[in-house]
This record gives C-alpha cells, structure tokens and sequence, in this order.
C-alpha cells in the first residue's frame, strides 16, 4: 500500500497507475450501491462508492488519459482510456450536485470512514452480495 502524500488525504489509481487522484478529507459518505446503472457499468454485483466535494479531488497524475461516458442525462462517468477502469461518477443531479464519487476499490491508501449505507438496495440481483451494514 502506498503511503498518503500528506495527512487528512487519500491516493486512488486506476489499474494500470496512469491515472492518479488525491481526495481530502472528510468524504461525504460511503456506500454499497446496487443500482441497475452502477452495476453494468462495473460489470460488477455491486460497486462501493465513497463521494467527495469535487474541491476536494485533485488528479495528480493521467487526467488527460480520462474518458467521459454519459450513462444518463446530467450524469457522467469517467474511465482511464488505456486500461478501461471506471473512476469517477458524477452527477448534475439533487444530492449529488458537485459531488466527484470514486470506488473504494481504487484507493491505495486508507480513507477516512467505512461504508455505512446500502444505496437502492431494491436494484440487488439475488446473486449478488448483500452487504449487512451496523445500525
């Protein structure tokens, strides 16, 4: 595991490590999301999602490596064109209005709090985990 550039951040990197990001603390939430749209795009049973004000993620390294993908209207996702892995969703959209939310996949070094809420939970194919959150 690689170690924070400087307290109260995080590094997030894409799998081939063109695209780097650094996100200052505190994030706004963590959360399992089990959404039709999430899931497809990550071709995944469930993608978790940690949100922070876009000031507060910073590309340090590959932003000009990054696609755009407008998976619906005033939501866009962006992916590392050389090795394909999705890496930010945001969203013009209620709540999450000025919002940059990174998997927690992608994170090489610790971020600042543990998912605590199961998103559109509704969504889950019977396959996929279930993750049973405290409180």
């Amino acid at each position: 595991m690689a170690e924070s550039p400087a307290p109260g951040t995080a590094v997030a990197r894409c799998h081939c490590g063109g695209v780097e990001v650094v996100a200052t603390f505190p994030s706004r939430f963590c959360a399992h999301c089990y959404c039709w749209s999430c899931r497809t795009s990550h071709a995944a049973g469930v993608v978790t999602w940690i949100g922070f004000r876009r000031e507060q993620v910073r590309f340090t390294r590959g932003e000009e490596l990054l696609r755009a993908y407008e998976s619906s209207r005033g939501t866009v996702r962006r992916f590392c064109s050389v090795c394909g892995t999705r890496f930010t969703f945001e969203s013009a959209h209620g709540n999450w209005a000025g919002e940059v939310h990174l998997p927690l996949a992608l994170f090489v070094t610790p971020v600042d709090r543990e998912p605590s809420v199961n998103s559109f939970p509704a969504e889950r194919p019977g396959w996929a985990p279930f993750h049973e959150l405290p409180g």
